[in-house]
């Protein structure tokens, strides 16, 4: 290990490739492949793989399971879409969820405190004729009441206050109690005192806060969370009314607090540092970016001066706080100028650099992303399973399942053991290659090594059966999900929707609404983006009227639209002739606080005005986003094939 470790600083600066393509560029391969090589890998052992594990204690159970599908899931081969559908009834019975529930899952609902999960089990097994006991009403009617006490405000109250009332009227119905007669039997479930006080901050009630913190601090119950804390230091620093004594008697209170640690993997502050971050937050808070940047300025002046055992968790959580507020330039600014400048004082914890990585890969950066594995790597420190989890993903994210070969080579190499999160990322890289058998290996390596797959990781799976256009497939890696007794959530639904948009049958619509609504009803709440795809598919197969229904639908669940929902829409009015229309939704969008248009939006905006040969208005939309671009600091906006054919296709015809 020691000789593997000394040739790090000399190739390490190998890793980093010119920006290019986001990242990429034809000698990336060689430079992962030579640092790796100095891990000393013997050439025949980077990436082989064993057939299919026969020694793993689950592997009896899974294989009585297999016997019941159509295929071994070790021999999947891609399939064409089928052809007419007709039998798609029959393999869609899997997503007859609400045939699966019991009582014993609503009991189990409400003892974890999961109020809308609970309601709507509850719903859909009095709808179903089951009888709900009266213990049990009395439980969810008491969460119920939880729930509405744990908010301030809003329409969420009015909904709980109906919910609670139906549920009155299902006990008098059923089992014949008056409401005089039911609410003594409701034992109501105690608020935790962090809920209590989340709740007067939301509601700037500082002087509620203030008590009750000051009581729990002195009778030592409970110790909050830094975050409650920060927020309550915020609302301080709110509050006018306050004499200047008085509040800082109180947020220095605050920052004592909450710089000690809940659990031992915390970072340890000093109460100085933890009310510097704060101020920092609410500078952020209020929008005033050059105070908050002069603040930080001054925290890392001050680091040598902390205590040495205190100067890298007081980075760590600084850089955490500046990522949390959306500012990834200066967090990298940060750590430039501490490893520049106080490099032999300040240890860089390796959660800087992961941290930093994650966020690079959200906005899509994934250069700068190997760039700071590459200086974490010059630092002659070998990564923990969190860091080469960190570049994996990268290069998940990327398609670049040979890359991410490696470093799992030399994870393995290094004794580094990989978890769940490692195996899922090798999934997810490999979801792009034609060579589909090397995810089935890796879900099968997870088994061997008695990891337990997670819904993360039967997402990645399904993910890959869906760029192989196998449906058969997706349904499979579904009914393996349930049959290991993993709960489906938002995302797995929503890989099954695009899978199932894929095949020509006209019933498609009409099949995708009804696992939704199923999925709704067993308490799985769908998100924006399994209702963007419902939103594509019927403007796509029934048309912009039925595309508008989809979204009032949307609309009335609560579910708020995101930016690939209104460029969605946009796309609808390109292809029924409606510019105007989607230049509206556009507006809207550049307007919005939290719904920028991005790269897709505007390629669908150009397409609208350009297949109604109003070329001016589409040029005009083209010098926008350009400009946009060069001002662009969120990752928004990004140059891709599409945006390239629609700028070339628009210089042409000029």
């Amino acid at each position: 290990m020691r000789k593997s470790m000394t040739h790090l600083k000399d190739v390490s600066r190998l890793i980093s490739t010119p920006e290019h393509n986001n990242g990429t560029c034809r000698r990336r391969n060689s430079h992962l492949q030579t640092l790796l090589q100095a891990f000393q890998p013997r050439p025949n052992e980077l990436f082989t793989l064993p057939k299919f594990c026969t020694s793993c204690r689950r592997r009896s159970a899974l294989i009585r399971m297999y016997r019941t599908l159509s295929t071994p899931i070790d021999t999947v081969e891609p399939r064409k879409p089928l052809q007419p559908l007709m039998r798609f009834p029959k393999s869609l019975s899997i997503f007859n969820l609400t045939d699966r529930i019991t009582l014993s899952d609503l009991d189990l609902t409400i003892r974890t405190r999961q109020a809308d999960k609970a309601w709507s089990l509850f719903i859909t097994l009095s709808r179903r004729g089951d009888i709900i006991p009266l213990t049990m009403c009395c439980s969810l009617y008491a969460l119920l009441t939880f729930a509405k006490s744990m908010v301030s405000r809003g329409p969420i109250i009015d909904l709980r206050q109906r919910q609670m009332d139906q549920l009155l009227d299902y006990v008098q119905k059923h089992h014949h109690h008056t409401p005089e007669l039911f609410l003594p039997s409701v034992e109501p479930i105690p608020i935790p005192i962090r809920k209590q006080i989340a709740k007067y901050i939301q509601l700037e009630e500082t002087e509620k806060a203030w008590a009750l913190f000051f009581k729990t601090v002195q009778e030592g119950k409970e110790r909050l969370s830094r975050n409650l804390c920060i927020k309550l230091i915020m609302l301080m620093l709110k509050d006018k009314s306050l004499y200047k004594n008085q509040r800082k008697f109180r947020i220095n209170l605050i920052a004592s607090h909450a710089s000690c640690k809940n659990e031992p993997e915390d970072r340890h502050l000093l109460p100085s540092d933890m009310l510097r971050i704060a101020n920092i937050c609410y500078r952020y808070y209020r929008y005033r970016y050059s105070a908050a940047h002069r603040l930080i300025d001054e925290f890392v002046e001050n680091i040598p001066k902390i205590k040495q055992k205190n100067r890298a968790d007081a980075l760590e959580e600084l850089i955490w706080r500046i990522l949390s507020n959306h500012d990834l330039s200066k967090a990298q600014e940060v750590l430039d100028v501490v490893r520049e400048k106080y490099a032999d004082k300040v240890d860089i914890s390796e959660m800087v650099y992961v941290n930093l990585m994650n966020a690079y890969g959200q906005q899509k950066k994934f250069h700068q992303a190997l760039k700071l594995f590459e200086q974490f790597l010059e630092s002659n420190r070998q990564p923990s399973v969190k860091g080469f989890n960190a570049i994996l993903h990268v290069f998940a994210s990327q398609g670049e399942a040979s890359r991410a070969s490696y470093v799992y080579s030399a994870m393995l190499k290094l004794n580094v053991e990989p978890d769940s999160a490692t195996y899922t990322e090798m999934i997810r890289a490999h979801a792009h290659t034609t060579d589909h058998s090397k995810c089935t290996f890796f879900y099968n390596k997870m088994l061997q090594r008695h990891l337990t797959p997670n819904v993360y990781t039967y997402s990645a799976l399904m993910h890959a059966s869906t760029k192989r256009h196998d449906i058969h497939g997706v349904l499979r890696w579904f009914q393996i999900m349930l049959y290991n007794g993993v709960e489906p959530n938002e995302v797995s639904l929503s890989l099954v929707l695009k899978s199932l948009s894929q095949q020509p049958n006209q019933n498609i619509p009409d099949a995708m609404h009804w696992i939704t609504r199923e999925a709704t009803m067993v308490g799985i709440k769908p998100d924006a983006t399994l209702y963007t795809i419902l939103l594509k598919m019927h403007a796509k197969r029934l048309g912009l009227e039925s595309a508008l229904k989809i979204h009032k639908e949307m609309i009335a669940n609560s579910i708020e639209p995101n930016t690939y929902t209104y460029t969605t829409l946009i796309d609808a009015c390109a292809d029924n002739d409606m510019p105007e229309t989607a230049q509206q939704i556009f507006e809207l969008m550049k307007n919005s606080e939290r719904h920028k248009p991005n790269t897709a939006t505007y390629t669908a905006l150009i397409t609208a005005w350009a297949r109604s040969s109003k070329l001016q208005q589409a040029n005009a939309i083209i010098l926008d986003f350009l400009k946009a671009c060069k001002s662009d600091k969120s990752g928004q906006l990004w140059i891709d094939e599409k945006i390239k054919e629609r700028l070339s296709w628009c210089a042409f015809c000029l």
